[in-house]
């Protein structure tokens, strides 16, 4: 079963916002933010530019936020392996029923588990 579509819009649009602000300012040479909605949340995505390129030279996967039906809970994930094929909870702060505190968790990278 997916998520409600108005669940869906809400993460996508909370997503959208995390990602322009923490692209503002910031040079292409130092990556910037993007996601991708997949079922029941979003990926985030770091892009990788090289130096005076207007062109991604290549992606990475950095965290995913998804909806846990049984727990009714937010999900914040890592990446596993370099290849971003399989995916580990975060280890600070790994669920939440508030997704403003997970959304949180990804834009400022306390930990620079994500963005670094």
């Amino acid at each position: 079963m997916g998520l409600v579509s108005l669940l869906q819009k809400q993460v996508e649009h909370r997503a959208l916002f995390v990602c322009q602000h923490r692209n503002q300012g910031l040079p292409p040479e130092m990556g910037k933010a993007n996601f991708e909605p997949v079922e029941n949340g979003v990926i985030f995505i770091k892009q990788h530019y090289l130096l005076d390129s207007n062109h991604c030279d290549y992606m990475r996967s950095v965290a995913k936020i998804v909806w846990d039906h049984d727990e009714e809970t937010w999900l914040l994930l890592i990446t596993d392996d370099e290849a971003n094929e399989s995916w580990k909870p975060y280890p600070y702060l790994t669920k939440s029923g508030d997704l403003t505190a997970i959304m949180r968790e990804v834009e400022k990278d306390p930990k620079e588990m994500f963005w670094s």
